[in-house]
């Protein structure tokens, strides 16, 4: 009898704690539809280090031409988006979607808060 109450306990204890390792989704990871989130698609202006770059956003491709080039990739969190280089994990831009204007979006470039223009 004591042996399998020690048996149920253990058990038991080995249940909680495969429950609680067990992964949970982080909500700030959950990508809302397009359909929900402000229009960020299509041309941009972006002044960096004292030169005029363009920037086409495309949301449901998940790219991001700059300057006409393809490299750059685009990620949706919930929050904002990432604008990062397909090679690499640092990310070059980060755009909350709050801060999205008709015209112009506040964001960070590269560490350094810039302005991006509709050209529309």
């Amino acid at each position: 009898m004591r042996f399998q109450m020690r048996f149920l306990v253990f058990v038991s204890l080995l249940i909680f704690q495969f429950i609680q390792c067990s992964e949970k989704s982080n909500p700030a990871d959950t990508i809302p539809s397009l359909s929900s989130l402000p229009n960020f698609k299509g041309e941009w202006t972006l002044e960096w280090e004292n030169k005029i770059h363009q920037i086409q956003i495309d949301p449901e491709e998940k790219k991001v031409l700059f300057d006409g080039n393809e490299g750059l990739e685009l990620d949706l969190d919930s929050v904002g988006i990432r604008i990062r280089a397909f090679d690499e994990e640092s990310v070059k831009g980060y755009f909350l979607y709050s801060d999205i204007k008709p015209k112009s979006w506040i964001g960070t470039w590269e560490n350094r808060v810039v302005r991006l223009i509709r050209r529309n």
